[in-house]
């Protein structure tokens, strides 16, 4: 089981919004890398996931098109290929928090729209999950229930928070009304953070208590691992996850 997070003021699991700065006496220079993988399900066609990792502007994502509906995989591909457009490694922590935001709200209106024009046609939508890693904080941006983690101190933490009611039904998702808000978390990063997200296929097969020892027993174990592991498991979803890593070194 995932801890609750904590933020900087020692709220367990605060609620919407910006979050909590705090002034670091040192610049810090992050060093990135990343993993990612994606593996079609059993029960789909298609694989409806959809990802992108841009190390120069420090921003990874993930997308999962709503299963059951029209087009799932043109929707969660829109997003992440407006995002991949969109995202410039040159611009401020603030200004790349407020592009992605734009950009998924955008997808969020074209696709609405287009279900709107089709009478009788079923939703296109999809889930999306980013995190975007600056000098000193890290910006989570989501809405559904695609998933970002930490791992820190041989501890798991859950960022996100699932938008999801009662049978497990989504409550928010891209392309799902006519204007979406999506969610933010802030936390100060520090060396050997991992960043891992999601598509709620993976933990389909495997308990966030196994996904805690697989990164424990290998601070860089592959995401591959992961992927093997909730297949093996039992996962019949489309599986998507990206490892992030953060190291750091003064300046």
């Amino acid at each position: 089981m995932a801890e609750a997070w904590l933020d900087p003021v020692g709220s367990a699991n605060p609620g919407r919004g910006r979050g909590v700065m705090t002034e670091h006496p040192t610049a810090r220079s992050p060093f990135l890398e990343a993993e990612a993988a994606t593996s079609r399900g059993r029960k789909h066609a298609v694989n409806e996931d959809a990802y992108t990792v841009n190390l120069n502007a420090g921003f990874f994502a993930v997308a999962d098109g709503m299963g059951g509906h029209r087009d799932g995989h043109v929707a969660s591909g829109a997003i992440i290929s407006l995002l991949e457009r969109t995202l410039d490694g040159d611009a401020s922590f603030e200004q790349r928090i407020e592009m992605a935001t734009q950009s998924i709200q955008t997808v969020n209106k074209v696709l609405y729209d287009q279900t709107l024009a089709t009478p009788g046609a079923d939703i296109s939508g999809s889930t999306v999950v980013a995190v975007i890693i600056d000098e000193n904080y890290a910006c989570c941006l989501w809405a559904g229930d695609s998933r970002l983690y930490l791992f820190r101190n041989n501890c798991l933490y859950l960022i996100s928070e699932d938008h999801v009611g009662e049978g497990g039904v989504l409550t928010r998702a891209v392309g799902s009304s006519p204007y979406i808000e999506v969610d933010r978390r802030i936390i100060e990063v520090r060396d050997r953070d991992v960043f891992l997200l999601c598509s709620d296929g993976l933990l389909k097969g495997m308990s966030e208590t196994a996904v805690a020892d697989l990164l424990g027993s290998d601070g860089h174990a592959p995401v591959d691992r992961l992927l093997a592991k909730s297949i093996a498991g039992g996962s019949a979803d489309d599986v998507t996850a990206i490892l992030v890593w953060v190291g750091y070194h003064e300046r």
